[in-house]
């Protein structure tokens, strides 16, 4: 298979309505709500990405890899569009719409800050610290069935964006071998990356939800709650181990077992694109 085939761009066009449901995993506004403010940071972190694989490109030779790097920052561009559509939209009905503007605008200047002034090596680490948890999470979320409990468009736009972490898993951890920072310097920095991003996203999932205890006491329900759990125990047992497997000395996304549900998204999300290059 080719590389265009491999990371194929979709231009998409998601459509959010301003009554669309903010709590889009059923029954569980804690979980709605990390997802909604960890994606505030998209239209931030995925230009961070982009830009530190294009600076990436100067080292590397490889005219296939190459290809992928422009195919990544390709997709990682749509994504961040489509995400800042619904982010308006969040960001003007959620009580915590002016927290979560303060907190999108530090994180902004953070990483326009590091793409100024830290080593190429931190920047491409980070990012493959990010993509490599991400694509875990990714398959991990589509092998137990996450997107039979979501609600459109919401579900539409994470499953699209998931898929496609899935596709292009690969593309930072190569650039960062070819870019030749180290083993032990991507241990480091990435689990670093991992801790520090999930911190963000705490961040802003705790201003929604401290922002809106009306709609998190409604589904403060014994049955709700326990089924909830038990969900996220399923995801952290099932995730965990992946995550660190990522740190091996013999790691290579290229080897990750896919899931079943893989491939039927890919042809749905072509399927349902305006155009895919």
């Amino acid at each position: 298979m080719g590389v265009a085939q491999d990371i194929p761009v979709r231009r998409m066009d998601f459509s959010f309505p301003d009554d669309m449901d903010l709590v889009f995993i059923e029954n569980d506004p804690r979980l709605s709500y990390y997802f909604l403010g960890a994606w505030m940071m998209l239209p931030h972190l995925e230009p961070f990405l982009i830009r530190t694989v294009q600076s990436a490109m100067e080292r590397v030779k490889d005219a296939e890899l190459l290809e992928e790097m422009k195919r990544f920052c390709a997709q990682e561009g749509q994504h961040f569009r489509q995400h800042a559509k619904a982010n308006d939209i969040i960001k003007r009905r959620h009580p915590a719409g002016p927290e979560l503007a303060r907190l999108e605008s530090e994180v902004s200047a953070l990483l326009k800050r590091w793409t100024e002034t830290k080593p190429l090596r931190f920047n491409l680490a980070y990012a493959e610290g990010f993509e490599s948890m991400t694509s875990a999470g990714s398959i991990v979320q589509m092998e137990q069935g996450w997107f039979d409990h979501m609600k459109e468009p919401i579900r539409g736009l994470m499953f699209w964006h998931i898929m496609e972490e899935v596709e292009h898993r690969a593309v930072c951890f190569d650039a960062y071998e070819k870019a030749g920072a180290g083993y032990l310097y991507r241990l480091g920095v990435g689990l670093w990356a991992q801790m520090h991003y999930l911190g963000l996203c705490k961040r802003f999932s705790d201003a929604m939800v401290n922002a809106d205890p009306e709609t998190i006491a409604k589904y403060d329900i014994p049955e709700y709650l326990a089924a909830n759990k038990a969900r996220m125990d399923a995801y952290m047992k099932a995730v965990q181990p992946r995550m660190l497997s990522a740190y091996m000395p013999w790691y290579s996304p290229r080897r990750m077992k896919l899931p079943v549900e893989f491939e039927p998204a890919r042809v749905e999300y072509s399927a349902l694109a305006t155009s895919v290059q």
